[in-house]
């Protein structure tokens, strides 16, 4: 499994298979690419969700938690329960779509990316450097998700003084484990699409002092074609996800910035919000890196898809005038703009750079307003 190389699409199966268990991936048989016990893991996504949620009413109607959350700012409760239904939604919506809607588009993904590593010879590749390994990264990112999950919990146990497993159920951990996953998932199918991009480029630069440039170049752009169409299926798999995420990324901001803002007119005597900012700031320590590995594949791929367009011009400039290798890398150049790679959240907005403005622009808007409705409540307190 260490040995196993990202530019091998085969290289995903046991991450496939070990996210089943959570059906973040639905049942499917990766080598023979078809469903496997397709009934089976309906009735499993309805157990599994019919569970979580007993566990969220459960926990959500806890005297302990209650307690805790009626010391709240309105404003506290607010962001709370909006990261609370975020990690909900994002679990349950998954679940949903693994046991249900998605198997077609995984089918058709994992069969594309296929015809692409044997157009660009990627097949049986092995990873010669151990510290680049998927699986290994995969491990050390599990550990520090662990740690992290020990110093919340401890701190939890600090507050209500109850038993280790109540604070991982009452507390959402569970969820946040499983959004945890989602997001390698994503970052991985990320990372593959972004391989095979650079892939192309560099096939294409070979292509330089190659005789067979008109019938390389076919290859090449019908390749680009099969990547772009993977894009799609990739918007259309985890469009709604990457918008969850955000929105929780988003809240979990403002959670964190919120608390710095209400500690300071907190008595001494109720002093668990130090140790409760900590560990806020532990969870947006880690939903940072997620929304980082999310974007940073992204906004790779589509400048290396970009990149593609322009090798071609650039080649197609440098050969001979006239010459049956320019006419086709014209030809293809004109062809391959139509499928530049174009990420969406399901469509209802580009991720590009400029989200990152847009995002923060959003999270300083709601940050003032909460400001604002934390001086109302402060003086009307005062006041009483």
């Amino acid at each position: 499994m260490f040995a196993l190389s990202i530019k091998d699409i085969n290289f995903i199966h046991p991450l496939c298979i070990y996210l089943r268990i959570f059906l973040i991936t639905p049942w499917y048989d990766f080598d023979k690419n078809r469903d496997c016990g397709l009934q089976i893991s309906k009735i499993y996504g309805i157990v599994l969700i019919v569970s979580k949620f007993y566990f969220t009413v459960l926990s959500a109607a806890d005297d302990i938690m209650l307690e805790i959350v009626s010391k709240f700012s309105i404003t506290q409760k607010v962001v709370y329960y909006g990261a609370f239904v975020a990690l909900i939604s994002l679990n349950t919506l998954t679940a949903l779509k693994s046991s249900f809607f998605d198997l077609q588009n995984w089918k058709t993904l994992f069969t594309n990316l296929k015809i692409v590593d044997q157009k660009l010879g990627n097949t049986g590749d092995r990873e010669r450097c151990l510290w680049n390994n998927f699986y290994l990264k995969f491990v050390a990112k599990q550990l520090i998700f662990f740690a992290l999950v020990v110093y919340q919990v401890y701190t939890w146990s600090y507050i209500t003084h109850l038993s280790a497993f109540k604070i991982l159920f009452m507390t959402g951990f569970v969820e946040i484990f499983s959004q945890f996953l989602i997001t390698i998932l994503i970052s991985c199918v990320l990372q593959v699409l972004e391989s095979r991009y650079k892939g192309l480029n560099s096939k294409l630069l070979e292509l330089k002092n190659n005789v067979k440039v008109p019938l390389e170049m076919k290859n090449l752009a019908r390749s680009y074609r099969i990547l772009n169409e993977c894009v799609q299926i990739v918007n259309n798999l985890f469009g709604y996800q990457i918008i969850l995420i955000m929105f929780h990324f988003g809240v979990e901001i403002v959670h964190g910035l919120n608390f710095i803002i209400v500690s300071f007119d907190t008595p001494v005597e109720e002093g668990f919000y130090g140790r409760f900012l900590v560990a806020s700031m532990c969870v947006f320590i880690l939903m940072t890196y997620n929304m980082f590995t999310i974007l940073n594949p992204i906004y790779s791929a589509t400048h290396e898809g970009k990149q593609f367009v322009d090798l071609c011009y650039k080649l197609q400039e440098g050969a001979p005038e006239g010459s049956c290798e320019g006419k086709s890398l014209l030809k293809w150049a004109n062809i391959s703009q139509r499928y530049v790679p174009d990420f969406s959240a399901a469509g209802f907005f580009d991720i590009d750079k400029s989200l990152i403005f847009a995002f923060a622009g959003n999270v300083a808007t709601y940050f003032i307003i909460t400001i604002q409705l934390n001086e109302s409540e402060y003086l009307r307190t005062h006041k009483e």
